[in-house]
């Protein structure tokens, strides 16, 4: 059976690393984007079979990725099959309405979530 790829999108290194080896740990293959821009290139490079989305990035943050992928004509129709879960410590409703709305599947604040329950979310959403 072929691994799981992830796109990680989180601009903190040191966070970024923690979710990769989790991600591997768990047998997932990892691409890591350390800004907006970043992820939605790799994104149509990779074809990711899920994307972890942080919302606080440079370049492009979050939501500007997600306004991105529901407005641009041709980014809606190459990530239309594409997971998107927002990974952020931002917990006002607000932003989760405005994530869910602009297509993201789910939205995790970090702090209320270790790195082997995110792990477990993503398994068992994939696996569905």
């Amino acid at each position: 059976m072929e691994k799981k790829l992830i796109l990680l999108a989180e601009d903190e290194k040191d966070i970024s690393e923690m979710y990769k080896i989790a991600f591997q740990q768990a047998g997932f293959k990892v691409v890591a984007a350390f800004d907006g821009e970043e992820a939605i290139r790799l994104g149509k490079e990779y074809n990711p079979d899920l994307i972890l989305l942080d919302i606080n990035m440079p370049k492009k943050d979050g939501f500007g990725v997600l306004k991105d992928i529901s407005e641009n004509r041709e980014l809606c129709k190459f990530f239309k099959k594409t997971p998107i879960f927002i990974l952020s410590n931002y917990s006002n409703q607000q932003d989760i309405e405005y994530c869910m709305n602009m297509g993201a599947q789910d939205y995790i604040v970090k702090a209320e979530w270790s790195p082997s329950k995110i792990v477990e979310k993503v398994k068992r959403y994939l696996k569905d």
